[in-house]
């Protein structure tokens, strides 16, 4: 997958992101963002992806039911991993992921990445968002402050902040 030069937000779709996620506080919130992937109409080589639309999710994060249960202990570095709550974890409900693919393909449209927020954290990749993530992609994570910071994730152990633009048509 190409690695966009930015992502541009669209009729502040950012700002309806935002207030979903602080919604859930103090809990992990979590979206998937859709919109179509381009490319630059002067200039072939600039990719960018564009975000139309914010789909709000729910987070059924369970400890005791999720998919994605991890050991509670960093085995690379021996360290204990934060407790296990969707105060520090998020999944997103597998109706949520269809309805939104659906949804996004009546419209000519395409899922592009999820979102989710850090309500006690920075808006920086976790070491578990890194282990759960499907390499290479785009993750997008919003503070407690409503900051938003986009992230092409290489892999498990790499990744780089990618430009966020917000475009108003109105």
């Amino acid at each position: 997958m190409k690695t966009p030069e930015y992502i541009e937000f669209h009729d502040n779709c950012h700002l309806v992101l935002c207030e979903n996620l602080k919604a859930v506080e103090p809990q992990e919130g979590c979206a998937i963002l859709i919109g179509q992937k381009k490319t630059s109409t002067n200039d072939k080589e600039k990719y960018f992806w564009q975000i139309k639309n914010i789909w709000q999710c729910c987070n059924v994060w369970e400890e005791s039911a999720s998919r994605f249960l991890e050991p509670t202990v960093d085995l690379r570095k021996k360290k204990k991993l934060k407790s296990l709550s969707k105060r520090s974890r998020f999944e997103i409900d597998p109706k949520d992921q269809i309805a939104a693919q659906r949804w996004a393909r009546k419209y000519n449209l395409e899922v592009l990445c999820c979102a989710h927020s850090h309500p006690s954290g920075e808006n920086i990749p976790s070491k578990i968002d890194l282990l759960w993530h499907s390499s290479p992609g785009l993750m997008v994570i919003v503070d407690s402050h409503s900051y938003l910071k986009a992230w092409w994730i290489e892999d498990k152990n790499s990744f780089h902040k990618v430009k966020v633009e917000f475009l108003s048509l109105t």
